[in-house]
């Protein structure tokens, strides 16, 4: 059964129809206060319709009335389609969209079109970026924190200040949709319990209360939410959401079961809940009207908010018919969209494996997917102690290779899952499992300060380096830390708040990231897209002098730069005639003499005259990553 009726609380000023898809129900009332609180209300019978949608039409000018559907005269929920609420989620709430906009909201510029590979992702979560003290952000924890100017600490910039100066293109918010575990009153904000990541939906059209300044006025929610975008558009950075369709936080008695007992979700044979997603169920993706509210809702999200992405949660447990119709329809709202997600699931489920969003399934639609083969192959696996390339571990060198090259299938010793770069997101943690500093800390228990530093810096060199689209998680910048806790999705404020001082103490290594990222942009070798022109233009050295190094040379404007990552404990060398006779061999360059300038070292980039002499060679220094721009001489 399929109905394409616009559902929800559809508003106009002379009348509002409320719809909602119960098939299987026979008795749905619309019950409507007149405020957030009130013990009175007005009941609607509701008509249903061959479709299996209830529907109502209720006379006069309802904004910021608020309603809930009485079904089968024993349960009260709020409307899955609902685009504002109560606090704390009680009761849906009817709005007067064109009065939520901020000045200028509709005519503001967006960012500019990019090329997917020419995107730097930044995640964060609005509460951890703006509560700390040393934020210096006036309103903390707050979407209206996010979009303040001149903020710093000790003369370091905080905030949105923060990202503009480290050059990144998109931003990716956690959950700024409603979601149930997290007290919205604003006077439970900094209790230092009240908190969790948000993957725990309950309304996926609403703001999240406990993120804004007026929780209990639904139209300030959404107008601190569009003037958040609108700040981050005047800085030309882009906004990704994250958003979680895989799954419900309530089952059983979420709004969805309780319209369509037994529609939303998937099952099992014996007709209990199937438990793809670790949560206690899973959304039935492939059900006509599940899919058909997937992509509603994301259409919402671009159309009302003119966000720029998505990213979607545990992303394999979303049919891939879904994920392709979501971005045809998507594109043709936006071309330039960014999406990607998770190649996988928490546990098992009975979406059949050719249905699955996995590695492989992307190429066609060109989405992204997260690289955890390029992660593990870095930085070692998530929370144990093994060892990545990065710290010294050979056996992950052609995994790293194969990450570097953008995934696609290289060669037969580096062999990815992509066709294009644009379909991996490349990163070495995001906000689940140990952020790299902890990592590091826990594998090298004896190492100094100065060397974590160094392989902080190193790590993200090979990175941002790399074919595909990067990804940092906030303060990955700075060395933030989570006191070695690996899932802090609902740990206190205390431990996932941004401390900003830790910029002023690690402005070195932000610096560094900082010219990794302007290196990046300016060098349109590190973003190429197509797996034949990487192939082309981007070579490996087969050794480098016996050294733990990965070398390689990417041809740009008919020269070439030079990278070697050196992951001994001691200097590399790169000789003038081994570098010589890799690019006649693999490019068939024939030229005389060449010349070679040192452009980025383990400080960053190199801003002066560093033409090398040949009979050195090129030297790499221990735990670092150095490029050189090489030019032949004909």
């Amino acid at each position: 059964m399929i109905s394409n009726k616009e559902l929800g609380a559809i508003y106009t000023t002379e009348r509002t129809i409320f719809r909602t898809f119960a098939p299987d129900k026979n008795n749905v009332k619309l019950r409507l206060f007149k405020d957030a609180l009130s013990l009175e209300s007005k009941e609607y019978n509701m008509r249903k319709d061959n479709d299996g949608v209830f529907e109502v039409e209720v006379l006069g000018d309802l904004d910021e009335y608020f309603y809930t559907y009485i079904v089968e005269n024993e349960f009260e929920v709020t409307d899955p389609y609902s685009i504002a609420s109560s606090i704390n989620s009680n009761r849906s709430c009817v709005i007067d969209l064109s009065k939520t906009n901020p000045e200028g909201f509709l005519e503001h510029p967006e960012p500019p079109i990019i090329n997917p590979t020419d995107s730097i992702i930044y995640e964060l979560h609005v509460k951890d970026f703006t509560s700390h003290s040393t934020s210096n952000i006036k309103n903390k924890a707050s979407l209206s924190g996010m979009t303040e100017n001149n903020t710093s600490y000790n003369g370091y910039k905080t905030g949105l200040d923060h990202l503009s100066e480290l050059g990144i293109t998109h931003v990716h918010l956690m959950p700024v949709f409603d979601y149930l575990t997290v007290k919205e009153d604003r006077e439970f904000t900094f209790d230092d319990d009240n908190y969790n990541w948000g993957y725990d939906p309950e309304l996926y059209n609403t703001i999240e209360g406990s993120l804004t300044l007026y929780p209990d006025e639904p139209k300030k929610r959404i107008y601190e939410f569009k003037e958040a975008v609108m700040a981050f558009h005047k800085r030309g950075i882009k906004v990704v959401l994250d958003v979680v369709y895989n799954h419900t936080f309530r089952g059983k008695t979420s709004n969805f079961n309780v319209l369509a007992t037994n529609y939303y979700f998937r099952q099992w044979p014996d007709g209990s809940f199937s438990n793809g997603s670790g949560c206690g169920n899973e959304f039935d993706s492939q059900k006509p009207m599940a899919r058909k509210f997937i992509i509603d809702s994301l259409k919402y999200w671009v159309n009302e908010f003119r966000v720029d992405g998505f990213r979607f949660d545990l992303m394999a447990l979303i049919d891939i018919d879904t994920i392709e119709l979501a971005v045809k329809e998507l594109r043709e709202l936006k071309p330039d969209i960014l999406i990607y997600g998770e190649p996988w699931m928490a546990d098992r489920t009975p979406l059949p494996s050719n249905k699955t969003t996995s590695k492989g399934t992307q190429s066609k639609a060109s989405f992204a997917l997260f690289n955890d083969n390029f992660r593990n192959a870095i930085k070692g696996d998530n929370d144990g102690y093994s060892l990545g390339f990065a710290q010294g571990n050979l056996d992950e060198k052609r995994n790293t290779e194969t990450g570097i090259a953008g995934s696609i299938f290289y060669d037969e010793a580096r062999i990815g899952f992509t066709q294009k770069a644009r379909e991996t997101i490349n990163y070495v943690n995001s906000h689940d499992n140990l952020i790299l500093q902890d990592k590091l800390l826990k594998v090298f228990p004896q190492k100094t300060e100065e060397e974590i530093r160094t392989y902080n810096k190193f790590i993200h060199s090979i990175l941002f380096l790399s074919q595909g689209i990067p990804f940092i998680h906030s303060g990955n910048e700075f060395l933030r830390s989570k006191n070695g806790h690996h899932n802090t999705y609902n740990a206190p404020l205390s431990i996932n708040a941004v401390d900003w001082s830790l910029k002023e103490k690690n402005i070195d290594v932000f610096n560094y990231i900082k010219d990794l990222i302007e290196f990046r942009k300016s060098h349109s070798a590190f973003r190429l897209d197509n797996g034949e022109e990487i192939r082309d233009r981007l070579k490996f050295f087969d050794h480098v002098e016996y050294c733990p190094t990965i070398a390689y040379t990417i041809k740009e404007n008919g020269n070439y730069i030079l990278v070697v990552h050196n992951a001994n404990s001691t200097p590399c060398l790169l000789t003038y005639q081994i570098l010589k006779k890799h690019i006649v061999e693999k490019y068939k360059d024939e030229f005389k003499d060449m010349t070679v300038d040192l452009i980025f070292d383990e400080h960053g980039i190199v801003r002066n005259n560093t033409n090398l002499n040949h009979a050195n060679g090129v030297q790499t220094q221990a735990i670092s990553t150095y490029a050189y721009k090489v030019k032949t001489i004909r």
